[in-house]
């Protein structure tokens, strides 16, 4: 008998053995399929707050929907002026809880602090603005507490993310929207004096984004509110988006992780404020060849594979304007690298949309420029 006529009973040897291979083989290509990312969104509006002490709110406890090993953040101060802590709690199971960690601050301060340290404890560590965990927990906690001048807490965007299978992953929308660029102005890391402001990449970026929709801002107004001098680092991510709140532009905290979500936010006229890093050799035909922790705008993406963007690091030279990217390399520099994270800023009512009708070519071949703003 040759084996095209063979017979396959169940409860056979064969048959055992043929799906036990089969069983082998379905694990081992998860094995080698590499995880994808999972976000989950949610908002906690300021009313959603209970005031449980004098000058002192606190969420409900919001359950994610699914483990999340990561979360970030972003705060909306009800009022310009208004002066807060922020503290978050990781909830893993009943009864199994962190303690309240420090999450930021905003506004005036009394009880200010210096060389603060990174709130930490044995299943994960708040990163300055970016809560990361070794173990997987199923929900969290917001507490705010008055620092000075505060009516009512601030509204807060949540994305918890972790690394899951596609089961449990957050559908994509990925219908087609055309490739545009919009025209975002190049800002310097400098003050109204004409003095380098070092490491203002934020600042900057936020600066390009409100000129973008006609509102001109000196950087060291913005300075003032991005920088934390508790940590000491120029620009946190929460900061950011609530100094664009003080300049009259709303804007949340997201995570971007394919190019039809990128494109989709680019035709709602908004701003993508994104956080990269590039280590050399990484990519094969980027602006510079490394970068640190920087922040760019994102302002178009082309039908031909091409990358816009605003990057204040190439200031000096100005190729920091509609400087182009290989979207493989961007996109490896930046949802690769740093997870799709961009803080997005909002067009005002009636903002007009400023599009490049004739981009220039890819650079091929083109050389680093020698002291520039990076």
């Amino acid at each position: 008998m040759n084996s095209a006529s063979i017979i396959l009973r169940p409860g056979t040897k064969t048959l055992t053995t043929i799906r036990l291979c089969c069983a082998a083989a379905a694990i081992l290509l998860s094995l080698c399929e590499p995880a994808r990312a999972a976000d989950w969104r949610h908002r906690i509006e300021s009313r959603h707050f209970a005031k449980t002490a004098p000058g002192q709110w606190t969420s409900p406890t919001i359950k994610t929907r699914f483990a999340y090993d990561e979360l970030i953040y972003s705060w909306h101060p009800a009022k310009p002026g208004d002066s807060f802590r922020l503290y978050l709690k990781a909830v893993f199971g009943p009864q199994d809880e962190s303690e309240w960690l420090y999450a930021g601050f905003w506004g005036s301060v009394t009880d200010g602090v210096t060389n603060r340290p990174l709130p930490a404890f044995d299943r994960g560590v708040i990163d300055m603005d970016w809560l990361k965990l070794t173990t997987n927990a199923s929900a969290f906690q917001f507490k705010v507490i008055s620092a000075g001048r505060l009516r009512r807490p601030p509204s807060i965007t949540v994305v918890a993310s972790t690394k899951a299978p596609a089961a449990v992953e957050t559908a994509s929308n990925t219908k087609s929207t055309p490739g545009r660029v919009l025209d975002v102005p190049l800002r310097r890391q400098m003050n109204s004096a004409g003095e380098r402001l070092r490491d203002r990449c934020q600042s900057a970026a936020l600066a390009s984004a409100m000129e973008y929709y006609g509102k001109s801002v000196p950087l060291e107004d913005i300075v003032r509110h991005t920088h934390d001098p508790e940590y000491n680092y120029p620009g946190l991510w929460p900061r950011v988006i609530a100094a664009a709140r003080e300049f009259g532009f709303d804007g949340y905290i997201e995570r971007f992780r394919d190019w039809p979500s990128v494109k989709r936010t680019l035709a709602e006229n908004k701003m993508i404020l994104c956080s990269m890093r590039l280590k050399e050799g990484a990519a094969k035909a980027p602006p510079y060849a490394s970068m640190g922790n920087h922040i760019v705008v994102l302002c178009g993406v082309t039908d031909d594979g091409r990358v816009v963007v605003t990057d204040s690091a190439l200031g000096k030279s100005g190729e920091g304007y509609l400087c182009q990217w290989l979207q493989d390399d961007f996109e490896t520099v930046w949802m690769r690298t740093k997870g799709g994270v961009a803080m997005v800023i909002c067009p005002p009512k009636g903002a007009p949309r400023r599009v490049v009708k004739n981009l220039p070519p890819f650079p091929i071949n083109r050389t680093f420029p020698p002291g520039d703003d990076h």
